[in-house]
């Protein structure tokens, strides 16, 4: 069967192509263009879509690889009926990694990402990574500790804690290479996470990178949250119960707002939208779901935009989020949110 995606004739026959992953590879090509001509390696290609698109969609040089011989078949066949000369490897994605330097590499598996990154991370100045297991990363605690070496569980904001343990797992295998990490931008959407990061080699900036790690405190009871650097502790919260604490997890940026800045003013329709979403989030690691914070308290659930437009006039820092119509991202604390939807 041959399928149409952006420039790219894609035939999907013998190779896993899932077509709800279309509007990821959409923005994805609004990345790869704003970064201007570069090399990247496709390292999970399947089909080839994605790279066969930023060739043709961003100017980029692209080198495919898939461990599956009957998915080079297809991505070979792809290349050649969209008039594209480039190499291909059939093979063990991190081997490949660690023995062959790449600018930029691009990690989209199926599930986890894990296994990947160490490797991704000897070498590149960019990645690219897709995650899938949403369990391991915001709820489940025995799969995260497995896969992310991070302690997780099911809070209000499950998303805005699962970008960050992503985030905060790459961060800290990058730091193994003596390299910082620049988040570019950041998402949440339907069953997957997705994160462009920079990497840079340098002692000085690994040591800054370390400063953006920590821990969320977390209440079950009330919801309420309080970020930790590493090194410190909390052990109750204000209304009396016990926090749990979830990481560890990045508590910088999760963007660059210059560079999604410069992706809205190249991107159209719903692509657009999405990143003007990402680019009016605030720069906090805490959120707060307020449909379950209103159900504690009994009280009817006002409008997103009339909740941060009042923790605004109180002097807070205060958005929606892009993950969540109903979630308000602030630096203002519980108590402070609690005054507002209880006036």
């Amino acid at each position: 069967m041959l399928v149409i995606e952006g420039k790219a004739k894609i035939f999907v026959d013998n190779a896993f192509y899932n077509p709800r992953m279309r509007f990821c590879r959409d923005l994805d090509m609004v990345v790869f263009s704003t970064l201007g001509k570069h090399e990247i390696l496709d390292a999970l290609s399947a089909t080839g879509v994605r790279g066969i698109r930023a060739v043709l969609e961003a100017n980029c040089e692209v080198t495919f690889n898939d461990a599956n011989p009957k998915a080079v078949e297809t991505i070979k066949k792809n290349l050649e009926i969209n008039e594209i000369d480039a190499e291909v490897f059939c093979g063990d994605a991190s081997l490949l990694t660690r023995t062959k330097k790449f600018e930029h590499v691009d990690i989209d598996p199926f599930g986890s990402p894990a296994n990947f990154i160490e490797s991704a991370c000897v070498h590149a100045k960019l990645l690219s990574v897709t995650a899938t297991d949403l369990e391991a990363l915001c709820c489940k605690c025995s799969a995260g500790i497995r896969k992310y070496s991070a302690f997780v569980l099911k809070t209000d904001v499950p998303h805005e804690i699962g970008l960050r343990v992503l985030i905060g797992f790459v961060a800290r295998t990058a730091l193994r290479f003596d390299k910082a990490i620049y988040p570019l931008v950041s998402w949440a959407r339907e069953h997957y996470y997705r994160v462009h990061l920079r990497l840079r080699h340098s002692n000085s900036e690994a040591t800054k990178t370390i400063e953006k790690l920590g821990y969320i405190a977390f209440c079950k009871s009330c919801f309420a949250k309080k970020i930790l650097k590493l090194g410190e502790g909390v052990e109750f919260c204000d209304c009396g119960s016990k926090m749990q604490i979830i990481g560890p997890l990045w508590i910088g940026e999760i963007k660059d707002a210059e560079f999604v800045s410069k992706m809205v003013s190249r991107a159209e329709g719903k692509q657009r939208e999405f990143l003007l979403k990402i680019h009016g989030e605030i720069d906090h690691p805490l959120a707060y779901n307020l449909p379950k914070i209103c159900s504690k308290i009994s009280r009817s659930v006002p409008s997103t935009r009339e909740v941060v437009e009042k923790l605004r006039n109180l002097g807070f820092k205060a958005s929606p989020t892009h993950h969540c119509g109903y979630c308000v991202k602030t630096d203002a604390d519980l108590k402070t949110i609690l005054e507002i939807l209880s006036a």
